[in-house]
């Protein structure tokens, strides 16, 4: 035997033996269980153990508990599938964000036939008269509505609402199903009757409806016929009235080109016909309007996200699990708008977006932001620039701490999309329009301690103390804001799905150069703020 040999063989052999290891199947018992079964437990309002009242058993029996169909259509979990913690988790925040369950629980458990998934779902109080009411001092906006959030338990949502504030009263009937047609197609539609006006929409396509879906697609229709009023420099009566005439037309195709377990890569192509004309309301009185400027625009989106979610408690309501969405996520899109399509001007609309987030149940923080404009062979004709932030504390689900900042600058707004904060929106102690323009700014921070949970069981109870700052103003202009500070207390439906709280506030409003100082009481719904961007062409 040449010298060396044996050595040579047996280095040979190990490594194939590792090699042959790695490619063999990894045994059953060191991979995830395979799940045998999955078992739903679907309660009503109150549960059996909770239900010995009469009027609670009769609550129960008026209500028709979500068809299992409609559970089993959002599971990420299936029997045959190898048990994965990612897609429980999922299929837990897609059924909660049907909005029809007051709480949602997916556990496991070992059994001699196997392994068993258990979903447990309590739904809400989803037949409910609404009466939503705010006012900053002697300034009332209120809503009256007969909603159904769960038609006949199919998680189909109507509604019948009124609403009333200083600038016009309207009716609204809508109707939302996202999955109508074979559990896959889903429409919406709104119609309104304003006093001053008609809009109608409808949308009718197939939603990305997880994170691992692979298509959708969309068909859009809106039409209006409104009035629109501008206010500036805080003055109480309309500045500028325009009418309003708007058609709109859209479609888009979208598809996933990857569908990582933790997010996913998503483009579209999108195309739209559009008529939106403005007119003077002197204008409009004496000859109404004239030719028609109708456009259409070519373009598409792509869509990277990195899933990030944390289960809270305690948040938007004051004792519901809720999902806080941290992922990291970044859309640039980008519009042709050529002379040919109806436009003055060739022009481009470039946009990008994104939003971040870190925490735990304990608390988190967020970023949201978006740029965008369109640019014609003129130079820049509109743009938007818009961040906000928001920074919770959650010890415990009794205490939420939070601080929330926005701010943005628009460049040649279309009329009625320009900033407006005034009326619990913004700083709450403030009248209606106080504070209008394309540029803003606002900040709050707040303090709530739930005093009482599921109070009667009926109600979750809560006090809170809170600041306010901010405005708004239009460029060239001098730089409005106000202040205010106070205390107030936290009302939240215990079995209903809805999420926000309602808030009765005692507010110290700081004067300024149109409203004077003094006590308000400021009546509310949720935040003072919103992580909506808005603005802009």
């Amino acid at each position: 035997m040449v010298p060396g040999t044996w050595s040579g063989l047996t280095r040979f052999a190990v490594r194939g033996s590792l090699f042959a290891l790695l490619l063999a199947p990894i045994p059953l018992s060191a991979q995830s269980p395979v799940v045998t079964a999955v078992e739903l437990d679907r309660r009503s309002i109150f549960d059996p153990d909770e239900s010995t009242f009469w009027l609670l058993k009769l609550v129960n029996r008026l209500h028709i508990t979500t068809l299992p169909y409609v559970i089993r259509r959002e599971l990420l979990v299936q029997p045959g599938d190898a048990y994965d913690s990612t897609r429980a988790a999922e299929t837990e925040r897609n059924l909660r964000r049907l909005g029809v369950f007051r709480s949602v629980r997916l556990d496991s458990a070992t059994t001699d036939s196997g392994l068993v998934v258990r979903v447990t779902t309590r739904d809400g109080w989803s037949t409910r008269p609404d009466f939503r009411f705010r006012s900053t001092g002697g300034e009332v906006a209120y809503t009256l509505a007969l909603i159904e959030d769960n038609l006949l338990g199919t998680a189909t949502q109507t509604s019948l609402l009124y609403r009333k504030n200083p600038d016009r009263s309207t009716t609204t009937l809508a109707f939302r199903q996202p999955r109508l047609i074979g559990g896959r197609v889903g429409i919406t539609a709104a119609l309104e009757d304003r006093s001053d006006g008609e809009l109608a929409t409808v949308a009718l396509g197939q939603r990305f409806f997880n994170l691992g879906s692979r298509s959708s697609w969309s068909l859009v229709g809106d039409t209006r016929t409104e009035r629109v009023l501008r206010f500036s420099e805080g003055i109480e009566l309309a500045t500028d009235t325009l009418q309003r005439r708007y058609v709109l037309g859209r479609g888009e195709l979208a598809t996933a080109f990857r569908t990582p377990s933790e997010g996913y890569l998503r483009g579209a192509l999108v195309g739209q016909i559009r008529r939106d004309d403005f007119l003077s309301q002197t204008a409009y009185d004496v000859g109404g309007f004239g030719e028609r400027s109708v456009t259409a625009t070519v373009g598409g989106w792509l869509e990277h996200r990195r899933g990030r979610y944390v289960k809270v408690q305690g948040f938007n309501s004051l004792s519901h699990d809720e999902d806080v969405d941290l992922s990291t996520v970044v859309r640039a899109s980008l519009f042709l708008a050529p002379a040919v399509f109806g436009y003055q001007h060739d022009g481009i609309a470039p946009a990008i977006a994104g939003r971040t987030g870190r925490g735990s149940r304990r608390g988190f923080s967020q970023l949201e932001w978006h740029l965008g404009g369109m640019l014609t062979s003129e130079g820049l004709d509109s743009a938007t620039v818009q961040l906000a932030t928001t920074a919770a504390w959650m010890p415990s689900a009794r205490h939420l701490a939070f601080v929330h900042a926005s701010g943005g600058m628009l460049r040649a707004p279309l009329p009625g999309s320009e900033f407006d904060l005034g009326l619990g929106a913004g700083p709450r102690a403030f009248r209606n329009h106080a504070f209008t323009g394309d540029r803003a700014f606002f900040v709050t921070a707040e303090y709530r301690y739930g005093a009482a949970v599921d109070f009667l069981k009926v109600v979750d109870v809560g006090v809170a103390a809170f600041v306010d700052h901010g405005g708004a103003w239009y460029a060239g202009s001098p730089m409005r804001t106000g202040w205010d500070l106070g205390v107030g207390l936290r009302l939240g439906a215990s079995r209903a799905p809805d999420l926000e709280a309602n808030r009765l506030d005692l507010v110290y409003r700081v004067g300024n150069d149109r409203e004077s100082s003094g006590w308000v009481f400021v009546v509310g719904k949720g935040f003072a703020f919103s992580s909506g961007l808005r603005g802009g062409h």
